[in-house]
């Protein structure tokens, strides 16, 4: 990851490392910590929104938690925004207290033999450490500053080009005139931006067609499609 993505992250990333070196007892604490960051910084949320949009947290908890003969056990996802979305969901609950955490942290991670206290270890290797580790991979590759001009050029052409397909096939989408129009506009202005290897703008552009594309459902792989650039 680049200084300035590191630098960006330090407020989240401690968060968590607070968490996780934290005491039992202040986890709630640590939870809304970790959760208020996240509601504070655009990018954070808007990576957040992207995995979480249409994801069924009640489907992937029933898969991720089983019972055997020590008990229950739960598996985290191994892709890493369906770990994103799991976790939040889950720290969302705690916080909102649809979820008990110490109860369940008792049930789930909880191993027999070892001392009161463990649990919460057992927590946030299993859970906030891949947590943090998932959303600073995808935050790097989505937010990455090289200075080479190679890569920028590389990097700007990517999304030019998918930007040209996506205006070559834009009647597919079968939107309204006004959407349409809206939806070229903000087209069009990405590909300037791109043009003009303006990272801001095209990182506001960018916020501005997740928006569109999750209004405007039939065009949402179009946004995927450009949000696949940035890896």
């Amino acid at each position: 990851m680049n200084n300035q993505s590191i630098h960006e992250l330090i407020p989240f990333n401690t968060a968590c490392d607070e968490f996780i070196l934290g005491k039992y007892i202040l986890a709630d604490i640590k939870i809304a910590s970790i959760l208020k960051i996240i509601a504070d910084d655009e990018k954070l949320k808007n990576i957040i929104s992207s995995c979480i949009d249409d994801y069924d947290f009640n489907a992937a908890f029933s898969i991720a938690s089983k019972e055997n003969d020590k008990g229950f056990v739960l598996t985290l996802p191994t892709n890493e925004k369906e770990i994103i979305a799991f976790v939040y969901n889950l720290l969302y609950r705690f916080d909102n207290k649809v979820y008990d955490f110490y109860d369940f942290i008792a049930r789930y991670y909880k191993i027999e033999g070892e001392h009161n206290g463990k649990e919460f270890y057992n927590f946030a290797n299993a859970i906030i450490i891949p947590f943090k580790n998932a959303i600073n991979d995808i935050y790097s590759k989505r937010h990455v500053i090289v200075d080479t001009d190679d890569y920028q050029t590389n990097y700007y052409n990517k999304i030019k080009t998918c930007v040209r397909m996506i205006m070559k096939n834009i009647d597919n989408y079968k939107l309204k005139m006004n959407e349409k129009e809206e939806f070229t506009m903000l087209l069009n202005s990405l590909f300037i931006a791109s043009e003009k290897n303006d990272k801001k703008l095209v990182y506001s552009l960018m916020i501005g067609l997740d928006y569109f594309t999750k209004v405007n459902k039939k065009s949402r792989s179009a946004y995927l499609s450009l949000e696949e650039c940035f890896a």
